[in-house]
């Protein structure tokens, strides 16, 4: 049960990283790029996150 919002936090920081990066192209007009730029540093941050919760449940 204590790893039971890691799932929430994994989806909303992609959103966030994703729409955060959409409007940055809207922005500055380029189309793809930091939607994409936004989608792979929210993965890679929610994996960062996934990996430090499931070491402190570990302990």
């Amino acid at each position: 049960m204590a790893m039971a919002g890691v799932g929430f936090e994994f989806v909303s920081s992609i959103a966030l990283f994703v729409i955060a990066g959409y409007y940055a192209d809207e922005y500055f007009k380029t189309t793809p790029t930091f939607l994409l730029v936004g989608f792979f540093l929210g993965f890679g941050y929610s994996f960062y996150i996934l990996i430090k919760r499931a070491k402190e449940n570990e302990e």
